[in-house]
């Protein structure tokens, strides 16, 4: 016993021992906090990517792009911060060396404080012809640089960290050089006119006005001499965009009636600083339809942001609907002006309706319009390409482009729908001969696909029950318990129904679980889930003795509504006391009891109170008043309110609400951007109180 004693004093004494060679290098102040006096090392990591290289050349696949920079010939590195504690680095060299070829390194002695750091590389040719100051600001080097990349470090605890560098946020402008050469066998046309353009990859304008388009004009050789044009451009801003060579046959030349125009098109990467020097090989594209893209995708709230995937939550911008994520690979695909994305809802069988099978699809949507130069898609929901601008519909889409050289878009769909797609690339020669079929990503299993688009909601209403995970005794629940619980899905095969809760509590503990937590209404306790309050239809429930609700295999939302047992002192009132009144409604500029619901309710959106602190949404608002003295007496109050804008079959407002105490307002802000004038709304307010839901509908004709 005492050699096992001395072990571990020994052990404690020598992590004693390491923790003050920490404290030997930073002090410790009075308030628990390190600072720096004496400098330790900072081992830097620059990694290699396609804009930059030490001794390897990175492959940029086919996108028109710079030779790398060369971190140990070109560029000169600067390096800045400021720590939190509000010490700053200036501006200082550091020297990159390379050990295996790939990986840049720089080690200097830095203060042992918690750092956000700058590093910025500029072209050595282009310091020596115009030296920085002696002691360079952020600002002298900023205009100047061609990379950058950001990053955090807290000296107490490691003394890594790594810099990826980009050009993105940088000024300093590019070029291009480009060498554009015929391919054999490729002729232009007579009555065909060749021109060159540099567009923005989303939008599809042209960048920089007309500066950027240049007419070509391809030498009269002959083979096996190539005939070749040249296209050269300065001073353009660095960014990512398509590059297109356009062959054109105006209107009224050779007596055609509508314009003919086929591209040849890439990516192109212009970096800072930078000229793109590279040799274009056209094949021959008139009147020949585009190639077929590849690996079309897509995945469930994700979204493309300029250069990062984030996550985003589900209902997040508009209630009922989430994000679908489409990817496809254009890599192959040269001669496209744009893609063709086709989004069909389906009501029929899961095994009818995936859209793997070319057949079924073909069965669902009509027409297959590679097949067909005039194609119907009469069942198509979304028939989109760039010339029937998917961008136009604010409602459906996020971010993303159909444009030429585009590989994503994302979509907002419908919750509870289920929706197949495929993608074509087009151009002036129709559609390409086959379509790309959807890949669907589980969200529950990424190993799996679904046959359909499709996520849902389940909401469990707890009818004023409150949840109880087992993390707190029944008399201490926290406020966040007493909210309904709503929970998102994607339907898929039998082994990954969804789950339905039986929020019973555990027999030992008198508790629920994290995985099944506990549900009770004051004495009572949760019974089992109603799914219709006007019928009290039960959920079904497969064992009969002790109710336990089966695993849920549709595709729409559902809505469950707690019943609880009778046991204890619950009061019952008459459900018409309930009943939202008109003297309780004000909203869109009426006063109480204005808000009819017998008549349409003009109002004049110019007219409308809005929120002065909200300009770019100008919401106006819907409230609901409980007024302090009503029957039934007590304290009631209802447990939820809600409100919904409709028309036509579309949602344009839903929002839910815990309901407020007595003589103050459940208040919704409706964001009138969203409501275009001259359209009939359908208004309506849905309050709960324990098993009794009442509502209040209108409607409102919203004028200039």
């Amino acid at each position: 016993m005492k050699t096992k004693t001395t072990k571990i004093l020994s052990i404690i004494a020598l992590a004693l021992l390491a923790f003050a060679a920490v404290l030997g290098s930073c002090k410790h102040n009075n308030t628990g906090t390190f600072t720096g006096s004496d400098k330790q090392p900072l081992n830097i990591t620059i990694a290699q990517n396609e804009m930059i290289k030490f001794e390897k050349t990175n492959e940029a696949g086919r996108t028109i792009v710079a030779e790398p920079f060369s971190a140990k010939t070109d560029l000169t590195f600067y390096l800045w911060g400021t720590a939190q504690s509000g010490q700053t680095l200036a501006p200082k060299t550091v020297t990159v060396t390379s050990t295996d070829g790939v990986i840049g390194k720089v080690v200097l002695d830095i203060d042992c404080y918690n750092w956000s750091l700058t590093l910025a590389a500029c072209e050595t040719a282009d310091l020596t012809e115009t030296p920085l100051s002696e002691n360079p600001t952020e600002n002298d080097i900023l205009p100047r640089a061609v990379l950058i990349g950001y990053g955090n470090v807290d000296m107490m605890f490691t003394n890594q960290i790594k810099f990826t560098l980009t050009p993105k946020g940088l000024s300093k402008t590019g070029g291009a050089n480009l060498t554009l050469q015929l391919a054999d066998g490729m002729v232009i046309p007579n009555g065909y006119q060749a021109t060159a353009y540099i567009y923005d990859i989303i939008t599809g304008a042209k960048i920089a006005g007309d500066t950027l388009v240049q007419a070509l004009t391809f030498s009269d050789a002959t083979p096996p001499t190539p005939s070749t044009a040249s296209y050269t451009k300065t001073n353009i801003a660095p960014g990512t965009y398509s590059f297109q060579v356009e062959f054109t046959k105006p209107v009224g030349a050779d007596g055609i009636q509508e314009l003919r125009k086929y591209v040849w098109n890439d990516t192109i990467i212009i970096l800072p600083g930078k000229t793109v020097e590279k040799t274009i090989i056209i094949p021959n594209l008139v009147g020949v339809k585009p190639a077929t893209p590849e690996n079309f995708t897509v995945t469930f709230n994700k979204a493309m942001g300029t250069s990062d995937v984030v996550n985003e939550a589900e209902e997040s911008k508009y209630p009922g609907y989430y994000t679908a994520h489409f990817t496809w690979d254009g890599s192959g695909v040269t001669t496209e002006m744009n893609f063709a994305l086709e989004i069909a809802e389906v009501a029929d069988d899961l095994a009818t309706a995936s859209g793997a099978n070319k057949d079924d699809f073909e069965a669902i949507f009509g027409t297959d319009p590679a097949a067909d130069p005039d194609p119907t898609k009469a069942n198509a929901k979304y028939s989109f390409n760039y010339l029937n601008d998917i961008r136009s519909d604010t409602r459906f889409y996020r971010g993303g482009s159909l444009f030429a050289n585009s590989d994503y878009v994302d979509v907002y769909l419908e919750l509870g729908k289920r929706y197949i797609a495929r993608l074509y690339s087009e151009n002036n020669a129709g559609y390409s001969n086959t379509a790309a079929y959807l890949k669907i990503n589980c969200v529950e299993d990424d190993t799996d696909t679904l046959d359909t688009i499709n996520r849902y909601r389940v909401h469990y209403y707890n009818q004023g029950g409150v949840w109880n995970d087992g993390s707190c005794n029944k008399e201490a629940e926290p406020a966040e318990n007493y909210l309904d619980k709503i929970v998102y899905w994607s339907q898929n095969d039998a082994s990954h129904k969804y789950a339905v809760l039986n929020p019973v509590k555990d027999a030992d503990t008198g508790l629920g679980t994290e995985a099944n937590p506990y549900l009770y209404q004051g004495p009572a306790d949760w019974i089992y889930w109603i799914t219709d309050l006007t019928t009290g239809t039960k959920y079904p429930d497969a064992t009969g003795a002790t109710y336990a609700p089966d695993p849920y295999a549709d595709f729409k939302n559902l809505d469950l509504y707690a019943s609880y047992s009778r046991e204890g002192n619950i009061e019952i009132y008459n459900d018409a006391t309930y009943d939202i009144l008109s003297a309780w409604v004000t909203g869109f500029g009426l006063t109480a009891g204005n808000v009819s619901l017998t008549t349409t309710n003009q109002v004049s959106k110019a007219t409308l109170p809005v929120d002065p602190n909200d300009t770019e949404n100008k919401l106006t608002t819907v409230t609901v008043t409980v007024p302090a003295e009503t029957t039934p007496a007590g304290t009631w109050k209802y447990d939820k309110v809600s409100f919904k804008i409709t028309y036509a079959g579309r949602t344009y407002y839903n929002q839910e609400q815990v309901g407020a105490a007595r003589a103050s307002a459940n208040t919704f802000s409706i964001p009138l951007k969203n409501l275009p004038t001259g359209y009939v709304y359908n208004c309506l307010i849905t309050a709960r109180y324990q098993m009794t839901t009442v509502s209040y509908p209108f409607t409102v004709y919203l004028t200039d």
